[in-house]
């Protein structure tokens, strides 16, 4: 893999805008997080909170200007902004699988932790499975950790409100899972506070897949129901009690259909995104076709009503992440085989790609997205405009009007090894400080053989 020196580290990034974008630093090291702590005893009360308490932050003031990544003299905040690196996890493998950024620039993010029982590797002293949900400052200080000790969960997910709770979604595919609420079965939603305890939680479908959380201290979250006549894709917005704000089940889609991908605009409208396989109607609207496959974009209302939507039928691919432009439009990630047209480009697989809309879906730009590993591409969008994607271990730039500002490779952090491979899951920005990262660093070395380690990592790249 790849180590940038410091003179690199200290000008990852070139610009993200035309304007005055400085690097993104993606520096080698940085204040690394304790190690995990021994699996607790039998009887300990579930998810132990560790760390200094914080505060809720306050949600930014309605009307403010959008904030973007853009430092400059009259921001100091910006200009003091340092990188920094938490490594994850203990002798078990680590997978950071979500990250989230609330209103005062707080971080959370969720890893996994499984026994290393693979076909090459022995188990280890210490080695533990389990789920931990962490917060930390903008600065990197760790505000609090909970620590799920055995607990078996596919698919961990995490979103944070403005006013700094933090909302918690994962598959108990296996057995009922203890947060401190009671049994959390299926597809589970749990609210935490700003400060780390537990509120309430919510079964959303037999699978859930995605989150979204609203200025009031609400939810989205995008699930599946397993019904007599197939998969029923779910939207269900919860407000900050819990109750619904509405929910709605689409009518079931054909093997291979995944609509997992949504995001929640300021004005409440819901954008889902997927592939779609075969047809599906909705409010009335025709999407698909019988034996066919492509991709789909749906908006919704405040109300739950379709507003529009967006199909590219043909297409062989999946969406993975979508973010909301400041107009109302949005940009979206996935992969795809074959060809892809949007935006006057043409696009060949297989590969990944990062595309962007209009408000009501019109055809705006494409471009392919560079990945070093076959994993999930995500993307962020600042109140520029400006869009950020990760794949792999590969970070691209491009700003509001689709023109690529730079790409770079991350660099491992911590690694006194030398040589650990670097693989990003998600991302988000903590503006106006930079890009914050969550992924998995894989320790050890080539010489290490089946000894090798697998941690979890959140980072900052600051200007």
């Amino acid at each position: 893999m790849h180590r940038e020196s410091g003179v690199h580290a200290n000008r990852l990034w070139k610009r993200l805008v035309p304007t005055a974008l400085l690097a993104l630093a993606a520096g080698c090291g940085g204040a690394a997080a304790d190690p995990d702590s021994p699996e607790s005893p039998s009887g300990e009360l579930p998810g132990e909170v560790s760390g200094p308490v914080a505060s809720p932050p306050s949600s930014p003031p309605a009307g403010a200007a959008p904030e973007t990544l853009v430092p400059s003299p009259g921001n100091p905040e910006a200009l003091a902004a340092r990188p920094w690196f938490h490594r994850l996890g203990g002798p078990q493998d680590d997978t950071s699988t979500g990250l989230a950024v609330d209103g005062a620039g707080d971080v959370a993010v969720v890893w996994h932790s499984t026994p290393r029982e693979d076909a090459e590797r022995e188990p280890v002293p210490g080695q533990r499975r389990g789920l931990t949900l962490a917060k930390y400052a903008p600065d990197g200080t760790e505000r609090w950790t909970r620590d799920y000790s055995r607990l078996r969960v596919a698919s961990p997910g995490v979103a944070a409100a403005p006013s700094g709770e933090v909302f918690l979604s994962g598959n108990a595919f296996l057995y009922p899972l203890e947060f401190g609420l009671g049994e959390a079965n299926d597809g589970f939603l749990v609210k935490f506070s700003a400060e780390g305890q537990p509120l309430w939680q919510r079964r959303v479908g037999q699978k859930v897949y995605g989150l979204a959380a609203d200025a009031e201290g609400g939810v989205l979250a995008v699930a599946e129901e397993w019904t007599p006549g197939g998969h029923v894709p779910v939207l269900a917005w919860h407000d900050a009690q819990g109750a619904f704000v509405w929910t709605r089940q689409l009518e079931p889609v054909a093997e291979g259909t995944q609509l997992h991908a949504v995001a929640l605009a300021a004005s409440g409208r819901a954008l889902l995104a997927g592939r779609l396989v075969g047809a599906l109607t909705v409010d009335g609207h025709a999407f698909g076709a019988s034996g066919a496959q492509g991709l789909v974009l749906l908006a919704f209302e405040r109300d739950g009503r379709l507003a529009w939507g967006r199909e590219w039928r043909g297409v062989d691919g999946h969406v993975t992440g979508v973010g909301l432009e400041p107009d109302g439009g949005a940009v979206l990630v996935g992969d795809f085989a074959g060809s892809l047209t949007w935006g006057g480009t043409r696009l060949s697989g297989p590969g990944a790609f990062v595309l962007a809309t209009g408000p009501e879906g019109a055809e705006r730009w494409s471009q392919p997205l560079a990945c070093d590993a076959p994993v999930t591409p995500g993307v962020a969008v600042d109140g520029a405009g400006a869009v950020v994607a990760l794949c792999g271990g590969v970070l691209s730039a491009y700003d509001a009007e689709g023109a690529q500002r730079d790409q770079r490779t991350l660099s491992p952090g911590e690694c006194p090894e030398g040589g650990c491979p670097v693989t990003g899951t998600a991302l988000g920005l903590v503006p106006p400080r930079g890009v914050i990262v969550a992924g998995h660093q894989r320790h050890g070395g080539a010489g290490a053989g089946s000894a090798w380690d697998q941690e979890a990592f959140v980072r900052l790249l600051a200007p």
